[in-house]
C-alpha cells in the first residue's frame, strides 16, 4: 500500500512538472534590452565565462603561489569554494572567522590557510587582525570583503547602529582601512566586496540609515547595506588607484544553497533554528537540488538562474584575479563579467542601478563611514 502512494505522488510529481514546463514554454521570455543604459564603465568585457562558470574554472592554470589573501567569512557556503580555488592556485588566504572552531572543521582538508577570530560587529577584534598582520611585514594582495547578513528583523549593534549596515558595510569599511598600508606594500593589490544584484530593492536611506523613523523592511535594509558596497568600491577605486589598487563589486548570483540565511540568524533565533537552516542549505548543496530548482522553475531569464555555490564564489575569483580586469576598477560584475547598467525601475534580474553608481551618494556615504567608525584611510 505505502509503494503504491509513494508511487503515486511520483507521478502526481512528474506531471506536475511536464504541465509547469509546457506552460512556461507558451509564456513570453521577457526583454529588457531597452533597460539597458550606454555606460562608459558599466558594460560587458566581454569575457569568455558565463553564469554557470565556477571558481576553479577561472584559477584554472593560474599560478599564485608567493601571494597573501584575507577573506571574511571564507569558511561557509560559497566563501568555502572562494578560498579553495585561490588556495589551489597556490595563494595563501586568511581566512576571517566568528565561529573558529566551525572553521577549522570546515576547511581542516584545505591547504595553505590560516583562520583568525574576527566580527565584523566588534572593532576591537577588527584592529586585532589587522594589526597582526601590519606586524608580519607581509603585502597583502587581495582583499575579499565576503561575509555579510540578508533581511534579519530589526536589530542594532551596541552601538546603535542597524544590523545589516553595521556588519555588510561599516564593519569592511574598517577592516579595509586598517589593512591599507598592507594593500599598499603589494603594489599591485585587488579589493573585492561582495555586493547583490539585492541592490535593487533600493538604495541608502541618508536620513535615516538605522531606521530610526522608517518603517523597518529587512531586505529594503539589506538593499541598503549592498548598494553601500557598491557606492564604497566607486569611491574606494577612485582614491586607491594612485597607489596602484583596485576595487571590485560582485553580484555573485542567485545562491538557494547558501549559508547566509542561517549565518545570518545567529543571537537572533535559537541555536536550534540555524542548525536546521544549515542543515537544508547543506541538504541542498550535497544532492544537487539546485539543478532541480532550475529544471521546475525554468527561468526565462539567465539572471533568475539559481547558482550552486560552486558557480557563486566564481566571480569573486575572477575579480581578485583575472588579467581580463587588468586597468579597470570601480565597477560592479555579474557572471564573471563586468555588468550593464539599467534604468532605475528595470525589472531586469541583471545589472546595476544608477543611484548604486552616483558619484556624489559614494563621497556622502565615504563621509558618513567615517563618522559612524570613527576610522579614516590613510590615503
Amino acid at each position: 500500500m505505502f509503494l503504491k502512494i509513494l508511487l503515486a505522488v511520483v507521478l502526481v510529481f512528474n506531471i506536475a512538472i511536464v504541465v509547469l514546463r509546457i506552460y512556461n514554454s507558451f509564456s513570453d521570455t521577457p526583454s529588457y534590452e531597452a533597460d539597458i543604459i550606454n555606460d562608459e564603465k558599466q558594460h560587458r568585457i566581454p569575457s569568455k565565462w558565463n553564469h554557470k562558470t565556477t571558481a576553479m574554472e577561472i584559477v584554472k592554470g593560474v599560478d599564485l603561489t608567493g601571494k597573501n589573501v584575507i577573506i571574511t567569512g571564507g569558511y561557509t557556503g560559497f566563501g568555502i569554494e572562494t578560498t579553495k580555488a585561490l588556495t589551489s592556485a597556490g595563494a595563501h588566504v586568511i581566512v576571517l572567522a566568528r565561529d573558529v572552531e566551525r572553521a577549522k572543521k570546515n576547511l581542516h582538508k584545505v591547504k595553505n590557510v590560516e583562520i583568525e577570530y574576527f566580527d565584523l560587529l566588534i572593532p576591537e577584534s577588527i584592529d586585532a587582525v589587522a594589526e597582526k598582520f601590519l606586524a608580519s611585514e607581509r603585502p597583502l594582495h587581495i582583499l575579499i570583503n565576503h561575509a555579510g547578513i540578508i533581511n534579519t528583523p530589526l536589530t542594532r549593534d551596541k552601538r546603535g547602529y542597524e544590523l545589516q549596515f553595521a556588519t555588510n558595510m561599516l564593519g569592511h569599511f574598517e577592516l579595509t582601512a586598517k589593512l591599507y598600508p598592507a594593500l599598499v606594500k603589494a603594489n599591485g593589490a585587488r579589493i573585492v566586496n561582495v555586493s547583490s544584484r539585492g541592490h535593487r530593492a533600493g538604495g541608502i536611506i541618508f536620513d535615516d540609515i538605522n531606521f530610526h523613523h522608517t518603517e523597518y523592511d529587512g531586505m529594503v535594509a539589506y538593499a541598503q547595506s549592498k548598494t553601500a558596497l557598491i557606492l564604497f568600491t566607486l569611491k574606494l577605486d577612485e582614491l586607491a588607484q594612485k597607489d596602484n589598487i583596485r576595487a571590485f563589486a560582485v553580484h555573485p548570483g542567485p545562491i538557494p544553497s547558501t549559508d547566509i540565511f542561517a549565518e545570518s540568524m545567529i543571537g537572533i533565533q535559537s541555536n536550534f533554528s540555524v542548525s536546521m537552516k544549515r542543515l537544508l542549505a547543506k541538504f541542498l548543496r550535497g544532492f544537487n537540488i539546485t539543478a532541480l530548482q532550475n529544471f521546475v522553475r525554468n527561468p526565462k531569464n539567465v539572471g533568475d538562474v539559481y547558482k550552486n555555490v560552486k558557480q557563486g564564489a566564481a566571480t569573486s575569483v575572477w575579480c581578485a584575479i583575472s588579467e581580463d580586469l587588468d586597468g579597470l576598477g570601480g565597477v560592479y560584475c555579474e557572471d564573471s563579467d563586468v555588468a550593464v547598467k539599467v534604468q532605475d525601475d528595470s525589472n531586469a534580474p541583471f545589472g546595476v542601478r544608477p543611484w548604486a553608481l552616483d558619484m556624489e551618494s559614494a563621497e556622502r556615504l565615504w563621509k558618513l563611514c567615517e563618522e559612524m567608525t570613527g576610522v579614516k584611510f590613510e590615503i
